[in-house]
Parts: C-alpha cells; structure tokens; sequence
C-alpha cells in the first residue's frame, strides 16, 4: 500500500488522521498483522487516492479510519474526533453525518433512484437536502436521474 504525505497541516485543514494505526487479526490461533504503525493525513476538501497490490491493507485502513472497524494500536480521528473512545450509536452519529462512503460493491436499493440512494442517510438523519453544506442547487439536481 502507498500513500503520499506532506508536512503536518493545520488542524482545521484535517478531514481524517492515522497516527501509528495498527490492526491485528486472529486467524485460528495465527496473528495476522494487517496494518503496523500508519501515518496518515486525509486533508479536507483533496481527494486522496490509496493503491496496492490486493491484501496489502487499503481496505483494512479505510475500515479503520471510518470507526467501520477497530483499531489495534495507534489512533484514528476523524475531525479531531478520537474513534478508540466513542460508543456504537457515537460511531453510528459521527459516521452519518460526517462521513460519505463508496463501497466497491456499491450497496444500493435497487428500488430507489440514484439520488433517492444518496440521499437516504440526510432523510434517516432527519436533514433536509438543502441543509448539508455544499449539496448540489436545486436546478442541478434536477438534471440527475431520478432528481
């Protein structure tokens, strides 16, 4: 797995951060170390790329750093918010209102438009589109399938 990091940005600037992050897995009685000592930074408003060979850990890291799963050694934040110390409704709050994902296997409603999909988690949340920063006009959205 590679990655690219710059000189520490300012905490502002910081979306996400992995400090010595570590994961662990017991298979059977065999300790399989799946990620040793990360550092990370996802700055707010880049989009990173994370790439290598299969089974060298991006997902593992991408799991960890979204509270999908836990850490071993090491901390993972998400905007300042420390992910070791927070409970499950806690991660299920931080994760649904401040965390978009795209799976590999996308994980849609086959029932639902494309925008109805992506606009689930604001309608279970209770938050009306026009109320998340940065969410497309009204007269985009109009143009998306299903919009």
């Amino acid at each position: 797995m590679s990655t690219t990091t710059a000189s520490a940005p300012s905490a502002g600037l910081v979306a996400a951060r992995a400090t010595g992050l570590g994961k662990v897995y017991d298979d059977g009685g065999r300790r399989v170390v799946a990620l040793e000592g990360v550092d990370v930074v996802f700055r707010r408003g880049e989009f990173t790329a994370v790439m290598g060979p299969s089974g060298s850990g991006k997902s593992t890291l991408l799991h960890c750093m979204a509270g999908l799963d836990s850490v071993s050694s090491g901390s993972a934040a998400i905007g300042g918010v420390e992910l070791a110390g927070l409970g499950d409704r806690q991660l299920t709050r931080l994760r649904r209102e401040r965390i978009g994902f795209v799976f590999q296997a996308f994980n849609l409603f086959p029932a639902l438009t494309a925008l109805e999909n992506i606009t689930l988690p604001m309608d279970m949340a209770g938050r009306p589109m026009g109320t998340w920063t940065g969410w497309p006009s009204s007269s985009t959205r109009s143009a998306w399938p299903g919009g």
